[in-house]
C-alpha cells in the first residue's frame, strides 16, 4: 500500500471496505484514463470508423442506381450521382448525430471508454497494460499505429468499394503484392493494430452479410493497395522489438482488451447518456439508412423504366 494509505485509522479502512465499489471506481478512474492517454486517446479512432462509415456506404448507394455495366468511374452521369448521394448521406449522418446530442468531434469518447475500463477490468490488469504501452515496444506499437491511421482507411474503404460494386480491378501491382507470399507477413503485421481491427469490424456492420462473405477479400485488398506502405512501417521496427509487440498482444490481459475495444469503441456512448437509448437510436438510424438505399433504388428503376419506353 502507499504510504498516505498505510497511514489511514483502522476505522476508515473500515469504512473504505463497506464502500468498496465508489473507492475502487475512484482509485481506478485515474489508471484508465492515463491508459487511455498514453495510448493517444480514441476520439480520433472513432473519428475514423465514422468517416469510414460515412464513405463506405457511398459505393453501396451508387450500386443502387447502377446502369449496367457501364456504370461505373468515367460514366457521364457517375460524378454528379456521387456527389448527390455524398451530400445526402452526409446530411442523414449529420441529423442522426444531432439527434444523438452528440458532439461530432467525440470529446466524450475518451472519458466514457474510461469508465467502461474501469467497470470490465482490475487495477492489476490495467497496469499490466500501461506498463506495456510505456514500455520501448509498446511505444513503438502506438508510434506505428498512428502512421498506419494515416492511409489505412482509404485502402480499406476503396477495397470495399471493389469488392461491393466489382467495377474496379487491382492493377498488375496490385495482384502481384495480392499473390505475393509477403501478403501473409504484412496481415500478420497489420492485425497487431486496434484500428486494422476495429475498421474491419466496422467494415463487417456496414456491409452486411454480402461483406462477411468476402471479409477475406476486402482485407487482403486493402493490404495490396496499401503494400507499400505497410512495408515501410514494417522497416521501421526491428525483428525483436516486433517479437515482443507480438508476444505480449498474446496474452491473456492483451487479447481481453482487444475484445473490449472491438465492442466499446464502436458503441461507447457518453457518460450521461442512456446506453439503452443510444443503442435504440443507433436503430433508428439504420432504419433512415435503408430507407435511403431504397429511395436511391426507387430513383434508378424509375430511370431504367424511362429509358425503355
Amino acid at each position: 500500500m502507499s504510504g498516505l494509505r498505510a497511514g489511514l485509522s483502522f476505522t476508515l479502512v473500515l469504512l473504505a471496505l463497506c464502500v468498496s465499489g465508489s473507492v475502487f471506481a475512484q482509485d481506478t478512474l485515474p489508471l484508465a484514463q492515463e491508459l487511455i492517454t498514453v495510448k493517444g486517446g480514441y476520439a480520433d479512432k472513432k473519428k475514423d470508423l465514422e468517416e469510414l462509415r460515412v464513405r463506405a456506404y457511398i459505393p453501396i448507394l451508387l450500386k443502387a442506381v447502377g446502369k449496367g455495366a457501364a456504370w461505373k468511374p468515367g460514366h457521364p452521369n457517375w460524378e454528379a450521382t456521387e456527389k448527390r448521394i455524398n451530400v445526402e448521406w452526409r446530411k442523414l449522418y449529420a441529423d442522426y448525430m444531432a439527434g444523438m446530442g452528440r458532439d461530432a468531434g467525440f470529446a466524450w469518447m475518451d472519458e466514457a471508454l474510461a469508465r467502461e475500463y474501469v467497470r470490465l477490468f482490475s487495477d492489476e490488469e490495467l497496469n499490466t497494460l500501461l506498463n506495456f504501452y510505456k514500455s520501448p515496444p509498446g511505444t513503438a506499437l502506438i508510434a506505428l499505429e498512428k502512421r498506419f491511421l494515416v492511409f489505412y482507411p482509404a485502402e480499406l474503404v476503396q477495397s470495399l468499394s471493389r469488392v461491393m460494386i466489382g467495377y474496379d480491378a487491382l492493377s498488375a501491382r496490385e495482384q502481384a503484392a495480392f499473390r505475393s507470399p509477403q501478403n501473409r507477413e504484412r496481415r500478420e503485421f497489420v492485425v497487431m493494430f486496434e484500428s486494422e481491427m476495429l475498421l474491419s469490424e466496422e467494415s463487417l456492420r456496414i456491409g452486411g452479410t454480402f461483406i462477411a462473405e468476402n471479409s477475406n477479400a476486402v482485407q487482403q485488398g486493402a493490404l495490396a493497395t496499401a503494400a507499400d506502405e505497410v512495408d515501410a512501417l514494417r522497416g521501421k521496427v526491428d525483428a525483436a522489438t516486433l517479437t515482443a509487440m507480438q508476444t505480449f498482444l498474446k496474452t491473456e490481459t492483451a487479447r481481453k482488451e482487444r475484445d473490449f475495444l472491438l465492442v466499446a469503441v464502436p458503441t461507447a456512448t457518453p457518460a450521461q447518456e442512456d446506453p439503452a437509448q443510444a443503442k435504440q437510436e443507433e436503430t433508428a438510424f439504420y432504419k433512415a439508412l435503408a430507407a435511403l438505399s431504397a429511395q436511391w433504388r426507387a430513383v434508378a428503376a424509375n430511370a431504367s423504366a424511362s429509358a425503355n419506353e
